[in-house]
């Protein structure tokens, strides 16, 4: 069975329906994935900035609309019929919505858009922001195809309220100021120290190789997928990212839809940061003759870092790991196993 079919197995109470358009047969060199909900007043902004991309290549528009109460997915529809060529639209039911932290998510419409994206790319734009450079696509798969070492490029940003405007009130001040803390810290190369501890990717920006997030897919059990920072995280263990100084596109601050969720500022609790660190766990293998070291010592900074040990605890702690390896690492799988389940749940209407 593969991945999709026990994700879908798993997870999907209602099948998901895929508007009836026309699509190319033609392999596009990238598929745009959209989160669409309760975005009546976004939705059109954001699909507009995805079509007047210009490029030498095909690319595809996959939005995901999760039965919103307001006009979004009439809108959707109304896009999609004017445009088969580009957009197929996936008809969500929220009777496949996982919860965390009792709150719905889009966990379930992201993860079901990847598999069924056909690009060798993938661009990422929630429905209420929206991209702002024409040649943002071809200026990413340029550089990616030119660059087989890097697995991920992505911009600066420009912040918005809802209205798109980036005056200074208070909401677009405080934002600003904190995001202006991250921007500071922005590299490229092999960057993945740098964003252990705090994401720095605007997911909004991405262009990532597909091949990178199936390969998450593989590594991770579905309920470990939250958070676009262990997306970037792995794929910042398998390869070089890319910074571009231009803004390629609006991350719009309000209440509704996706921006909610606090984005690129919001504070992952130590449960989910433990969640992350069971990952590379899992990649070490202690029964081949050779150690490999490089996730070994990801592991140590990880414990090093995190929030959920003291630092009284941290001195013995790591003297265990690196005395009796195998042995801490059994124990603390263990004990970390079942995180998961206190924090997920599939969403019963």
């Amino acid at each position: 069975m593969s991945s999709k079919e026990k994700f879908l197995e798993k997870y999907q109470k209602v099948p998901v329906q895929e508007y009836p358009n026309k699509t190319s047969d033609k392999r596009p060199m990238v598929s745009i994935i959209t989160l669409a909900y309760q975005h009546e007043n976004f939705i059109s902004n954001s699909l507009d900035g995805m079509l007047m991309q210009q490029t030498d290549f095909d690319f595809e528009i996959l939005i995901g609309e999760d039965e919103s109460s307001d006009k979004t997915r009439e809108i959707c529809i109304e896009y999609t019929k004017k445009r088969p060529d580009k957009i197929r639209l996936f008809l969500h039911s929220r009777e496949n919505n996982v919860e965390v932290y009792g709150k719905p998510t889009a966990y379930f419409n992201f993860q079901y858009l990847i598999y069924e994206a056909k690009g060798k790319y993938l661009a990422i734009c929630e429905g209420d922001d929206f991209w702002t450079d024409p040649l943002k696509l071809q200026k990413q798969v340029d550089f990616l195809e030119n660059n087989q070492d890097y697995g991920l490029i992505y911009s600066d940003i420009n912040i918005v309220d809802e209205f798109g405007n980036d005056s200074d009130t208070p909401l677009i001040s405080g934002y600003k100021k904190r995001y202006n803390r991250i921007k500071d810290t922005y590299q490229s190369g092999n960057i993945f120290w740098n964003i252990l501890e705090k994401n720095k990717i605007n997911t909004l920006t991405v262009c990532v190789r597909k091949k990178l997030i199936i390969d998450y897919l593989a590594n991770f059990q579905f309920e470990e997928f939250s958070y676009d920072h262990r997306k970037w995280m792995h794929v910042a263990s398998y390869s070089k990212i890319k910074f571009n100084k231009e803004k390629w596109g609006s991350y719009r601050t309000t209440d509704q839809g996706m921006s909610n969720s606090n984005g690129f500022f919001d504070k992952r609790s130590p449960l989910i940061k433990q969640s992350a660190l069971v990952h590379y766990l899992n990649l070490i293998n202690f029964d081949s003759k050779r150690i490999d070291y490089r996730i070994f010592y990801k592991v140590i900074y990880i414990i090093l870092m995190s929030n959920h040990l003291s630092l009284k605890e941290k001195k013995p702690t790591i003297k265990l790991l690196i005395t009796r390896p195998k042995y801490f690492i059994g124990l603390l799988k263990y004990k970390l196993g079942n995180i998961n389940n206190r924090l997920f749940h599939t969403h019963d209407n």
